[in-house]
């Protein structure tokens, strides 16, 4: 049980810095912002191999692995949208 909460922690906290960050990438490429655009793009790409490489050794068919993605992914969004528009006041 430890390892399945540890596991859905590392989970989340990732995909909620992924998609944070998808949500700033986004508005840079609606705000043409070249250096933000370019800086966050490397980020996804760095954080999605990471995450496919660590999910590609675990086969198991655990519920949370599956929520701690989900979830994180959620609250990235949600964060991503507050953090651009409160620090790109777009």
């Amino acid at each position: 049980m430890r390892e399945n909460i540890k596991a859905f922690f590392i989970l989340f906290f990732t995909q909620l810095a992924l998609y944070l960050l998808v949500c700033v990438n986004y508005r840079a490429v609606a705000q043409t912002n070249y250096w933000l655009t370019a800086v966050s793009d490397f980020f996804i790409a760095s954080i999605a191999f990471f995450v496919i490489k660590k999910i590609a050794k675990d086969e198991s068919k655990n519920i949370w692995l599956w929520l701690g993605y989900a979830l994180g992914g959620v609250v990235g969004s949600v964060c991503g949208v507050w953090v651009s528009h409160t620090f790109f006041n777009t």
